[in-house]
């Protein structure tokens, strides 16, 4: 089982700032993936909200907190949607360009 430690302070004071933004958020460590994970003390059979995608706790925690949250998904699937298209098309551009390339 993961070994996980409650972090209630923190330099930054993110463990009390994303309390903030839901009152059920809980900043843990994972000594075994040393990441630090938000958990939900509403949440029943598992707490685990998300892994922190960043190595210490700072501001960028709170944004990407604010960004993956249930509310904003809609938001967030919109963004992955327009990215994917993007790089659909780059992926094209480079195709055409490579068969350019060989044929001339």
């Amino acid at each position: 089982m993961k070994e996980l430690i409650d972090i209630e302070n923190d330099v930054y004071f993110i463990s009390r700032r994303l309390k903030e933004i839901d009152k059920s958020y809980e900043v843990k460590y994972n000594l075994n993936q040393n990441a630090y994970e938000v958990h939900s003390n509403e949440q029943e059979r598992n707490s685990y909200c998300f892994r922190v995608p960043y190595p210490v706790l700072d501001e960028r925690t709170i944004s990407y907190a604010l960004k993956t949250r249930a509310e904003n998904r809609d938001k967030l699937i919109e963004e992955i949607e327009k990215n994917n298209e993007l790089l659909y098309q780059k992926n094209i551009k480079n195709q055409v360009n490579l068969i350019k390339e060989a044929l001339c």
